[in-house]
């Protein structure tokens, strides 16, 4: 049968084999081959982008339930949360109450007696009420910590040789999940302590000036760095936790290097160095009514006694902090060492709080070289246009250089006070506390589906909270 040929199947060659199309040949194929595959990387790229823009997007919205956490039972938005420590390979219960639009946040430390269930943030003081929806601000309460000085051990705890590091849980793991989940800054935020957490508090914010704005300290215990101090840490870790071994284990021998560091009385310098702001507070050891009320006589006299330590360590604080150069600012108070008193003081502090994390960010180290490096380049950008003016005609060359010069400044300030802005958590928020390998948690439950006209709330009202066995996502009026 004769070969027909045509244009998809050209006449064999003189060999026998039919010719390749000129669009079969490799000098073709190739170019197209490498367009296809690099439309291919694109649009993996771009839909990865996508992903990671949408996990770091959810900013606020208190009415909705977070993946894997629960309400809890004091209702005011507040939701349970379960967070993968690696450093203490163990899942963290954090209660977080989000904001309505702020992208920062106020974490809360508990005291020496903390319970591993819940915060008493939600249970003796209702702090989602103090800082209602009008304060547009996350609540972050860690639960437990008991003994731990919220600090990074060296060694196990007590008989089980348990790892405390929680340092590295609060300013490493915990703000990765707080900004992939609920859209929190990991910059320009408060932290507040109390008790056995004030001090550690203080340390945190020396250590960490860039995660931690502004410091909150009640009724703490500040000088720990000489005998006495570390004979209080060794007494109250003993006959609380029973971990006789962490005046050892925590920060070494008592006097070493560590405890020197972890003295928040003797690096108060770094607060004035790095811009922050310090608010302290402690009762007069006198109970009111009220706290004579509640309190049994056991608890009335070490309420009386632990809060006359606290405002004797408090008032020395306050003087080392006017040494050091740190202007202080100083919530008056009465009272025992009890809740009664704290409930006050965060609501005293409530608002130099605010007010100190919407302030200019803090000039660190960090920022200072990068503000450095920024007038430098503008700096050198003036002088090239000035250079090139000078060979323009003398009209232009004499309004480039004003031009240039007046600009540079202030483009160098906007990008230096625009560093920590609400765009943060977007950048930030492909990075992931949970490993791959993390086992699940036992009670981890994953909410409903919101409806798709799931109502954005501008301003939560506490009272529309949610109940403690309501499962759904709550609801709230829309906005207008």
């Amino acid at each position: 049968m004769a070969w027909i040929p045509t244009d998809h199947f050209p006449a064999p060659d003189s060999s026998g084999a039919a010719t390749r199309p000129a669009w079969l040949r490799p000098a073709v194929l190739r170019p197209v081959a490498i367009v296809l595959a690099v439309c291919v990387v694109l649009f993996a790229l771009a839909t990865l982008l996508v992903s990671n823009n949408k996990a770091g997007a959810l900013i606020g919205h208190p009415e909705k339930l977070r993946p894997g956490c629960t309400w809890d039972s004091s209702g005011n938005y507040v939701q349970n949360c379960k967070v993968w420590s690696p450093s203490n390979n163990r899942w963290v219960i954090v209660q977080i109450r989000a904001s309505n639009t702020s992208t920062q946040g106020v974490y809360l430390l508990d005291g020496m007696r903390a319970r591993d269930d819940r915060s008493a943030w939600t249970t003796d003081v209702q702090a989602a009420k103090v800082y209602d929806g009008k304060s547009d601000t996350t609540l972050v309460m860690p639960v437990g910590g008991a003994s731990s000085f919220y600090t990074d051990w060296n060694g196990g705890a007590g008989a089980a040789n348990t790892p405390i590091k929680q340092e590295t849980f609060l300013t490493s793991e915990l703000p990765d999940y707080l900004n992939r989940e609920f859209g929190v800054a990991k910059s320009g935020n408060a932290i507040v302590g109390l008790s056995m957490s004030a001090g550690p508090a203080v340390t945190l914010a020396e250590k960490h000036p860039e995660q931690f704005k502004v410091v909150q300290a009640m009724s703490g215990y500040y000088q720990t760095n000489n005998p006495l101090g570390a004979l209080g840490v060794f007494a109250t870790q003993t006959m609380v936790s029973n971990y006789t071994n962490g005046i050892i284990n925590m920060w070494g021998a008592p006097g070493s290097a560590q405890w020197q560091q972890n003295d928040a009385s003797q690096n108060l310098a770094k607060l004035k160095e790095n811009g922050q702001v310090l608010i302290v507070s402690s009762g007069n050891a006198f109970l009111s009514p009220q706290e004579m009320a509640k309190l049994k006589p056991a608890d009335q006299i070490s309420a009386i006694l632990l809060e006359a330590l606290s405002a004797v360590s408090t008032v020395l604080f306050q003087l080392q902090a006017a040494q050091a150069g740190v202007s202080v600012i100083t919530i008056p108070n009465y009272g025992g060492h009890d809740w009664d008193n704290w409930n006050r003081a965060l609501q005293a502090g409530k608002t130099s709080v605010i007010e100190g994390m919407k302030a200019a960010p803090p000039v660190t180290n960090k920022t200072t070289v990068l503000a450095a490096a920024r007038i430098a380049s503008a700096s050198s950008s003036a002088a090239s246009s000035s250079s090139a003016a000078s060979s323009a005609p003398s009209s232009s060359a004499s309004a480039a250089p004003s031009t240039s010069s007046s600009s540079s400044p202030a483009s160098s300030s906007a990008s230096s006070s625009a560093a920590p802005s609400s765009s943060a958590p977007s950048s930030e928020s492909s990075v992931s506390t949970t490993p791959s390998a993390a086992p699940a948690p036992s009670n981890a439950s994953t909410p409903a589906s919101a409806p798709a006209s799931t109502p954005v709330c501008a301003s939560v009202d506490p009272s529309a909270s949610p109940a403690a066995s309501t499962s759904a996502v709550p609801t709230c009026a829309p906005v207008n």
